[in-house]
């Protein structure tokens, strides 16, 4: 296991924050885009301990006994962890997903359906989608039984928008409906140095600008939970379930 506390978080219930394949030294970064409440766990591998595990984590190192708000950051293979969350029956009430939305050439329904579904949750406004993707289309073109589909193109697919324009990383392509947005950044048909930009540059930029207000404008459920255990796994299992983002 690799996972580390960025930060314990104040309160209960508090926001719990979960980032997977991402280092150590974003974390004065996420601390900052989340402010002190949320409690963050960081996993500096793309697969590990689901949510089981990382709740417990939380309730074991940072105390954390119930949860208001759940964000999933993921970062390059680190998306096909919250995937996996996703599939598993975890709803988070917001999403990071930078330059990680990969699926098989060619894709399976499997692979794009719950991205299609969170997007259709952002854009009616009842949970927050932030993806991003470069232009890197060289996986498409590699020898069969390897190749796999862009980002590029799984977002396409999953919110039906063409994003065919992208900028540089001081001006991204930014396309937006309601709480989805989907920002395409400018990159070389093969481009490494592009591709751990969207870590060391977007990751925290965007927690700021869009994860860390919404966890603050939405931390607080109006209905008061029936079912939280004042300690352990179960409580915090059952605060998840309650602050989930109510349906319409």
């Amino acid at each position: 296991m690799v996972l580390r506390l960025v930060q314990a978080g104040e309160g209960h219930p508090r926001p719990l924050v979960l980032a997977f394949l991402v280092g150590g030294d974003l974390d004065p970064r996420l601390r900052a885009a989340f402010g002190p409440q949320a409690c963050v766990v960081a996993d500096g591998v793309a697969k590990g301990p689901m949510m089981g595990e990382l709740l417990e984590f939380a309730h074991r190192q940072a105390g954390v006994r119930k949860v208001s708000r759940v964000a999933l950051i993921g970062y390059s293979a680190g998306c096909q962890r919250v995937r996996a969350l996703y599939l598993s029956g975890v709803r988070a009430s917001a999403y990071l997903l930078a330059d990680g939305t990969h699926a098989s050439w060619p894709p399976e329904e499997w692979q794009i359906g719950w991205l299609r579904g969170i997007a259709s949750e952002a854009r009616a406004g009842r949970a927050l989608l932030v993806a991003t993707h470069t232009m890197q289309a060289y996986t498409e073109r590699l020898p069969k039984g390897r190749a796999f589909c862009s980002t590029a193109r799984v977002l396409r697919i999953a919110t039906g928008w063409p994003l065919d324009r992208a900028g540089p990383l001081d001006a991204p392509a930014v396309t937006t409906e309601g709480a989805l947005y989907v920002y395409s950044y400018a990159s070389a048909d093969i481009d490494a140095p592009a591709h751990a930009a969207q870590l060391v540059r977007v990751v925290p930029e965007l927690s700021a600008r869009h994860l860390g207000p919404w966890l603050a404008q939405h931390g607080q459920h109006k209905r008061a939970p029936r079912s939280l255990l004042p300690l352990g796994l179960l409580g915090i299992l059952a605060a998840l379930f309650v602050a989930s983002p109510p349906r319409t």
